[in-house]
């Protein structure tokens, strides 16, 4: 009976440190990241911090609806101060993105897209984009403020490869 005992307390412990060790593990892969603009508003407000699980180069399956964190790009507009960004994956490589319908929603491969987070006013005709593809290896990123963001519609797509996180909600 006493062995019986040790054993199931032996295994309870053991069980208990392999999960203590999953959940460092897990936070090694997980980052915190302020958010520092209104640009994902009403998803995720200015002054947040959130938690994305970091992804290796080349680890990233890029899908829609993603919000990603990533290093922008060094060319002109998307890298004002070096710090990550956060915005959503609108379009993945192969999509055609452009904006918009007549109630101002995006419209990605021909439909449009009906995006319950973000803030209105939706795009208005000053921020309109013609059609465009997502070359592959690149992401097509907006901020769910779309008036506030400064993203993919003034910026052109992003490399796949900047993505360092993707944000749990």
């Amino acid at each position: 009976m006493i062995l019986d005992v040790r054993k199931t307390l032996l295994l309870v412990g053991l069980v208990a440190s392999l999960t203590a060790c999953g959940s460092i593990g897990d936070g090694a892969r997980n980052k915190r990241y302020e958010v520092n603009s209104p640009t994902m508003e009403t998803t995720i407000t200015e002054g947040s911090v959130v938690t994305a699980k970091v992804v290796k180069p080349g680890e990233y399956q890029p899908r829609t609806g993603d919000i990603v964190v990533f290093d922008p790009p060094d060319s002109y507009g998307w890298n004002p101060d070096g710090r990550p960004r956060i915005l959503r994956v609108v379009a993945v490589p192969g999509d055609t993105i452009a904006c918009c319908d007549a109630q101002g929603r995006i419209i990605r491969n021909g439909t449009a897209q009906d995006e319950p987070y973000i803030k209105a006013p939706p795009f208005g005709p000053p921020a309109a984009f013609e059609p465009t593809t997502v070359p592959e290896g690149k992401l097509y990123l907006l901020g769910d403020y779309r008036e506030a963001a400064n993203d993919s519609s003034h910026n052109g797509p992003v490399p796949v490869e900047n993505v360092i996180g993707v944000v749990k909600l």
